[in-house]
């Protein structure tokens, strides 16, 4: 795995702490349902491979459970009572899960919903479909850090972007993010590529892991309550990511 050679040093924990799940608790706050669809956004993936792998559901009732699931964050006043005194937020989104799948009442809530329903964009199954007989704890936590970190590639390639360093991210996704069959090219080769030294490959490469891993540190940070449960749920997720 690239990402286990990832370091460097992370910063404070922030005021926006729980940013979006604040925005996602209140109905009448103008980032509402843009806030509901983020969360669903970026963990569906993890939900939906739950509900595949634990409860046996078929792609199409996987679909639609992880549509239920985001659709009753509001509708069950879940956010309205979700706080970070609560802990973290993965471990709560678990424990819900269960009860979801329990709780199918797709045909009793349908008419109520009407014209009020939030329409999430992603495409839910599509393309992906965890192994049936896959353990399903183990494939809800690597698919939510999957989660986290495709997120995270998509913040630095746009950081990356706005800076003027295209050429550094394509860089960093060959040998990183998406390397050849066999191995990520050596630095010479990316510097003839490039049309730079190998010093300069070594030292972008290293600046980017290290701003990848900020990134995703501070996304963690959103859905925990304290810096140390932050640097907990990194090493928890990432391994080495976090030294």
């Amino acid at each position: 795995d690239p990402y286990t050679k990832i370091g460097g040093e992370g910063n404070s924990f922030p005021s926006t702490c729980w940013s979006v799940i604040r925005e996602a608790k209140d109905p009448d706050a103008e980032g509402y349902r843009a806030s509901i669809n983020q969360l669903a956004t970026l963990y569906w993936r993890p939900v939906y491979a739950y509900f595949r792998c634990k409860w046996g559901r078929s792609n199409e009732e996987a679909k639609d459970l992880t549509q239920e699931f985001f659709l009753s964050l509001n509708e069950r006043e879940i956010l309205q009572r979700l706080s970070p005194e609560h802990g973290r937020f993965r471990g709560y989104v678990k424990t819900m899960l269960d009860n979801s799948a329990r709780m199918d009442h797709r045909r009793a809530t349908a008419q109520k919903r009407g014209g009020d329903a939030i329409h999430f964009s992603f495409d839910v199954g599509g393309g992906f479909d965890p192994p049936a007989n896959e353990d399903p704890q183990r494939v809800f936590v690597r698919e939510w850090t999957l989660s986290i970190l495709e997120a995270a590639v998509g913040e630095l390639k746009e950081d990356y972007r706005a800076r003027g360093l295209e050429k550094v991210y394509e860089m960093f996704h060959i040998h990183e993010v998406d390397p050849p069959e066999e191995g990520p090219p050596e630095y010479e080769a990316l510097a003839e590529q490039f049309g730079v030294s190998p010093t300069d490959v070594r030292n972008n490469l290293h600046r980017a892991r290290k701003r990848l891993r900020d990134i995703v540190l501070n996304r963690i940070r959103d859905t925990v309550t304290s810096e140390e449960e932050a640097q907990e749920e990194l090493n928890e997720l990432f391994g080495d990511l976090a030294s």
